[in-house]
């Protein structure tokens, strides 16, 4: 089976690759720059029409993951949002299975939890956009899976993600940064989603689907568990509450899914760094 991943060098990106090939998958995939060398890396700028779709037509894979984005202006609508919308249209020309990955942020965080079928409700731009793509990607593959995911962490025999390696730069005096105490998530395991997303290229699924940790918890706690687990002093982290500084950010992300997916189960935080 043939599967093809953009944003291949990317946290999540990387460990679909290194996972798809160890599951037998012929794996190829598209970086934004020259980061591999093993010869299955497409350079791709998603800010060009067409690039991503000629690398699909010419490799065909069975499936596509679509994980490529970036969070912030210039580029937020023309890679976020337009490429996302070409990823899906160019795996609907070879009927490709395709799973296009979004965000929690898609949502206010005003709600007491969220599941499926609530309708995004995006408050800050990256949300915007990420439900904007959810809508092209719907209109260009209707087959589509949409995975919405929260925070990506490391296990820890892995390097630290980025979030994991902000909260170990504040608690070691390298930043003066606060974590709210009323934020919300979800945090989940980047190798167990990663191991959800292969499952669910098999499922017969379309639309919308939550894969976040079992476990909600606030960006505060989710630092000092980070911290204390990889050997740091949790002390040295500050807390700080949406509502002091008036900051306009979704304060209460909780995803649910009523989605039955006996064949995964994505632990939480309080689990896995008990």
């Amino acid at each position: 089976m043939r599967l093809y991943i953009t944003g291949g060098s990317g946290y999540l990106g990387s460990m679909l690759v290194q996972l798809a090939t160890a599951h037998g998958w012929n794996v190829r995939y598209s970086v934004c720059s020259q980061h591999s060398t093993d010869g299955r890396a497409d350079i791709i700028d998603l800010r060009k029409r067409g690039e991503l779709s000629e690398a699909l037509s010419t490799f065909k894979p069975d499936a596509v993951i679509h994980t490529a984005y970036v969070q912030h202006d210039p580029d937020l609508h023309a890679i976020t949002v337009l490429g996302a919308i070409e990823a899906a249209a160019a795996s609907a020309r070879i009927r490709a299975r395709h799973i296009h990955m979004s965000s929690d942020m898609v949502f206010a965080g005003t709600a007491s939890e969220y599941d499926e079928i609530d309708m995004p409700t995006p408050i800050l731009p990256y949300g915007t956009a990420k439900a904007i793509a959810e809508a092209g990607v719907t209109q260009a593959h209707p087959e589509a899976s949409i995975v919405r995911t929260s925070l990506i962490y490391s296990p820890l025999h892995m390097p630290p993600s980025r979030h994991e390696q902000i909260a170990l730069d504040a608690a070691s005096g390298q930043n003066d940064m606060a974590f709210f105490v009323d934020e919300l998530r979800c945090p989940v395991l980047v190798d167990e989603l990663a191991h959800a997303l292969l499952i669910l290229l098999g499922q017969k699924h379309r639309g919308p689907l939550h894969l976040v940790g079992a476990h909600a918890i606030s960006r505060y706690d989710f630092a000092t568990k980070i911290v204390a687990a990889r050997g740091g002093d949790a002390t040295n982290i500050n807390a700080s509450s949406l509502a002091a500084i008036q900051a306009q950010r979704p304060a209460r992300l909780v995803l649910k899914s009523s989605y039955p997916h006996p064949a995964w189960r994505l632990r939480g935080v309080h689990e896995v760094l008990a």
